[in-house]
């Protein structure tokens, strides 16, 4: 007997086993171990988590979030998936069951009235992004992920904000302004983040006319990532660097095995004729204070024409690409780039 129903919180411990068996990464094959698999639908003030179940067993999970966003300026509801994860046994009979769960969750979705569906996808993760297609899918945007080690050195002295967050947070709305998908409770997350302690800070340097920024948000109290597999240049690399590391600012790869604590970075502004190399050095200064707060790597996430911010580069560092995939509901057009990434959306 096939069944789809919401999940509560009796279903924790299942659906964190089922998560255990979907790791990220070809390469670099890491899972994420969580205690509350609720906890990314908390941070949405109207989601749902589905289950399907077979003779009583999970063998997958959808969810979604409904939220009141911008686009092209004007007020409109979309609908943002997430965690779609199937059984690994039962993964086969995708278009049997998992895509009944599919087409369940979209329902809900049309009935809250959204226009439109979307969600990011792993550029490399064919599986997905077949299945993204599948369902009438297409790519709208394209974002990147910087991954970088912590680095060890003096932590430094940065004002983080929290005093002044409601002004700091309007300044950042303020610039990324009406770009599409950007939440029209767009203060909500900060104040939500710095109020479950998630949100280290809001940080900037300034040097004459130029500027950077970035925030900072440290969710290692509630998921960690574990290494399942490394490719043998990136052993052989740790074997070099880690020693060398403990007494030198040179970076520590994490080895199989280990569990790997972040620091996720935000919202990249860089301003002014040195703005991109200012953000460069704040980026290093995220790297030293994560490796004094016990953080092993940091990630920065941007879509790739993001007209505030470009990517800087360093050595060594992974780049992680993703799409963000939407679908049409009842009849609408899709919206135009440029996007806003949520935080709440990672």
């Amino acid at each position: 007997m096939f069944r789809i129903r919401e999940a509560t919180r009796d279903d924790n411990d299942a659906l964190l086993q089922l998560e255990g068996q979907s790791p990220q990464g070809t390469g670099i094959s890491i899972i994420i171990d969580r205690d509350d698999y609720f906890y990314r639908s908390r941070l949405h003030d109207n989601s749902k988590v589905l289950i399907a179940e077979e003779h009583g067993k999970l063998v997958g999970i959808m969810a979604y979030a409904i939220k009141d966003i911008l686009v092209e300026g004007q007020r409109e509801r979309g609908a943002y998936f997430y965690d779609l994860r199937g059984e690994a046994t039962y993964r086969r009979s995708m278009k049997r069951g998992l895509f009944r769960l599919w087409r369940t969750a979209v329902e809900g979705m049309e009935e809250s009235g959204a226009m439109f569906i979307y969600g990011h996808v792993k550029a490399d993760n064919k599986d997905s992004m077949n299945i993204a297609s599948k369902v009438g899918g297409v790519p709208i945007a394209a974002f990147d992920i910087l991954s970088l080690p912590s680095l060890r050195g003096q932590a430094p002295d940065l004002d983080p904000h929290l005093d002044s967050l409601v002004e700091e947070t309007a300044m950042i709305g303020e610039q990324v302004g009406t770009r599409n998908l950007k939440p029209c409770d767009f203060p909500d997350a900060y104040m939500r983040g710095e109020k479950l302690g998630y949100l280290r800070g809001i940080f900037r340097i300034e040097e004459g006319d130029s500027m950077a920024q970035l925030s900072a948000w440290d969710l290692s109290s509630i998921y960690q990532g574990r290494v399942l597999r490394m490719p043998l240049s990136l052993r052989f690399l740790a074997g070099v660097l880690n020693p060398i590391s403990t007494v030198l600012p040179v970076p520590r790869v994490p080895r199989v095995g280990e569990q790997i604590k972040y620091l996720q970075l935000f919202d990249p502004i860089a301003r002014g004729r040195n703005g991109q190399k200012l953000l460069k050095t704040l980026i290093q200064k995220m790297r030293r204070m994560a490796y004094n707060d016990g953080l092993d790597i940091i990630t920065l996430f941007k879509y790739c024409d993001d007209p505030l911010a470009c990517l800087p580069t360093f050595f060594p560092e992974r780049v992680l690409h993703y799409n963000t995939m939407a679908i049409p509901l009842h009849g609408s057009e899709l919206p135009n780039k440029p996007f806003y990434l949520d935080i709440r959306d990672i």
